[in-house]
């Protein structure tokens, strides 16, 4: 079996799926309703997805640099490696919580919100700060500028 390494757009393309279905859960209130009307709460499942998100993105930015990432870093270690990105000191703290919450992995919870809501805002403050982040992805890597198939 032959590891392949994807490229920075693949990557790119991937993230944004990720962010995509991120931003579907929560335009429906990040609930999943089956036909038998159980109802589960997308909420976690949402944060995976946009922490996914976010590191695909920076690890993509390494690559077209030409600084390839072979081992597993934390989110904040790749924001460390891409810090010529300029985000601010909030920008930065709302990715150490979004760390934070994807503690449950670990089995470790950080009791970071009194209710559902609080978790939401959260949630959609996250997909603005991915969203801005498209705003500083070199042209090279822009959808416009990539070759047509």
């Amino acid at each position: 079996m032959e590891k392949q390494y994807f490229e920075a757009n693949t990557m790119l393309e991937i993230a944004a799926q990720h962010a995509y279905a991120a931003e579907y859960l929560l335009q429906r209130n990040a609930e999943v309703t089956f036909d038998d009307n159980t109802t589960i709460d997308a909420l976690l499942p949402v944060t995976s997805l946009l922490h996914l998100s976010f590191e695909l993105t920076l690890k993509a930015f390494l690559i077209h640099e030409h600084r390839p990432v072979r081992k597993h870093l934390k989110l904040i270690e790749l924001i460390e490696l891409n810090e010529h990105l300029g985000l601010s000191r909030k920008d930065i703290e709302l990715i150490n919580m979004l760390s934070r919450v994807q503690a449950f992995r670990k089995g470790v919870d950080y009791v970071l919100w009194e209710n559902r809501e609080q978790l939401q805002g959260f949630c959609e403050q996250a997909l603005t700060l991915y969203s801005r982040l498209h705003d500083v992805i070199p042209v090279e890597l822009q959808r416009e500028y990539q070759p047509i198939a």
